[in-house]
């Protein structure tokens, strides 16, 4: 319930979002002896990536394998990779949430699996070259700017025969468009408690989110229909290392 929007640094802080702002617990977290703090997620951390694992063939053991978890808010997911035995990266561009992932990967004694960096993804990724076998990139593209520039950022962070799995928010057609809504759009919640949801920028569709990651160089790419719940998701695969159309591109020096 903190509010500390000028320690993360905004000059404005009537401009961010709630979620940046005032610190909410993102996923359900059990510590043990009956201590339990709830999340505004609740377990669908856990169900996202029993979907990836049932899906699109995320191994179950990742013992050997290193993981980059993008936007990763408490650390549900990141927790849970490390917990499969990966060595993860996580990324967190809220200072706030980074200290939280840090401290939890301490308290559950995972801190040589998982590390929380203070970064958002196109200042941290360029970072990474041909590293990662796999991605997890869940709940995040439909919140950034540039999403193709994303998707190249991670496609160069990868392996080759590497793999990003994705989790959106969709968009209902079968054409290939998306809908922008924009950081004025509010979904739910109020100002006064700082409990707002929004902060949407490109919403895809199936379509859509094919071809970004298609044209943003990814050989293989399989996504799935638009659930009950809006939700989207797919899996990217990279066989091979190759160039992209530049025309255009919001960072010219994009590997």
């Amino acid at each position: 319930g903190a509010v500390n929007g000028e320690s993360e640094g905004f000059l404005d802080s009537s401009k961010q979002r709630d979620l940046s702002i005032k610190f909410h617990w993102g996923h359900n977290h059990d510590f043990g002896n009956g201590v339990i703090y709830p999340g505004l997620m609740q377990n669908r951390h856990i169900e996202i990536l029993v979907h990836f694992i049932s899906e699109f063939g995320l191994p179950t053991d990742l013992h050997g394998k290193r993981v980059l978890d993008i936007g990763v808010w408490t650390g549900g997911t990141g927790l849970l990779l490390a917990a499969m035995g990966a060595q993860v990266v996580a990324l967190e561009e809220v200072r706030k949430y980074t200290d939280t992932v840090n401290y939890l990967a301490r308290s559950f004694a995972v801190h040589d699996k998982l590390r929380c960096l203070p970064r958002n993804l196109y200042d941290a990724l360029p970072m990474f070259a041909d590293e990662f076998d796999y991605v997890i990139y869940s709940g995040v593209i439909y919140h950034v700017s540039d999403p193709l520039l994303s998707l190249r950022l991670v496609f160069s962070a990868l392996k080759d025969g590497g793999a990003c799995f994705l989790e959106t928010y969709g968009l209902e057609s079968p054409e290939t468009v998306c809908r922008y809504e924009g950081p004025g759009v509010i979904h739910s919640g109020n100002a006064e408690d700082l409990t707002r949801t929004g902060w949407n920028y490109f919403i895809p569709s199936p379509n859509c989110l094919g071809t970004w990651c298609r044209d943003a160089g990814f050989q293989e790419v399989e996504v799935g229909g638009v659930g009950a719940d809006s939700r989207l998701f797919g899996v990217a695969r990279r066989s091979h290392f190759l160039d992209f159309c530049r025309a255009g591109l919001s960072r010219a020096t994009c590997r």
